[in-house]
């Protein structure tokens, strides 16, 4: 297997480019989350590859430390993708007409590091972890530079991080949620985000100060943290707002 990023770029661009239609966006969405259901190595990558796309730290001390552990999980576990690939391609295969051709420099780059191996490519793979570090800092790459995110939209139902297991389907409020995420106006969401997450930040710190269970303290405390370094976007609204449905 060569790599990883087409697979989720080309997924994503299926579902933003069939919404329109009703029924293919649903069918699309359904078929896609049937094979996530098949494979946990899917859901990882898919998880994994938005993480590093989407994640922000401070400085490069800690974004360096988060791309290591992250390469070295998705080295481990590449061999499992094996089972689903050719699900993919005949998914994939059958909707060219909604793939992009553009290519994610981030994605690119996480392949770079997981997929290649050799002496010979020693100095591509520490340039894109440079790159990767450097993008997961501050505001990062350029929008210019990487295409826009919130076509992420399966990517950020998968990836709720504060789930220990990954839904197989969307139920009805997620449904709603998306629908009326990927309508939202610039202005509507800077509005919504902002209010989505404090309710989310006051409803964890509560949580947090009533709760006498430790481990279960430190978990909304990372949960909490997730969600203060995460950047405003329609992705990001899906994740906050299902995120304080699950604690309500």
């Amino acid at each position: 297997m060569k790599g990883f990023a087409k697979y989720k770029q080309d997924i994503d661009s299926i579902l933003e480019n069939s919404y329109e239609d009703k029924d293919k966006f649903k069918k699309n969405l359904s078929i896609i989350m049937g094979a996530m259901k098949f494979s946990q190595p899917l859901r990882e990558f898919f998880v994994l590859y938005n993480e590093i796309e989407s994640k922000k730290f401070e400085n490069t001390n800690s974004s360096r430390d988060y791309i290591t552990e992250a390469v070295k999980h998705l080295k481990e576990n590449k061999s499992g993708l094996r089972d689903v690939i050719s699900l993919l391609d005949k998914v994939i295969g059958k909707r060219q007409d909604l793939c992009s051709e553009s290519t994610n420099l981030i994605y690119h780059n996480i392949d770079t590091m997981v997929f290649s191996s050799g002496v010979l490519n020693l100095e591509e793979k520490i340039n894109s972890r440079n790159f990767l570090t450097e993008s997961m800092v501050g505001d990062g790459i350029k929008k210019s530079v990487v295409m826009e995110a919130d076509s992420k939209i399966l990517t950020q139902v998968i990836s709720k991080k504060y789930q220990e297991e990954y839904g197989t389907a969307l139920n009805e409020s997620e449904r709603s949620i998306l629908k009326n995420t990927l309508l939202m106006t610039e202005e509507t969401l800077n509005t919504e985000y902002d209010n989505i997450k404090d309710i989310t930040l006051n409803t964890l710190n509560n949580m947090i100060s009533e709760s006498k269970d430790e481990s279960l303290s430190a978990r909304l405390t990372e949960v909490k943290n997730e969600v203060l370094t995460l950047q405003k976007s329609k992705s990001s609204y899906i994740r906050v707002r299902g995120l304080l449905e699950d604690l309500n």
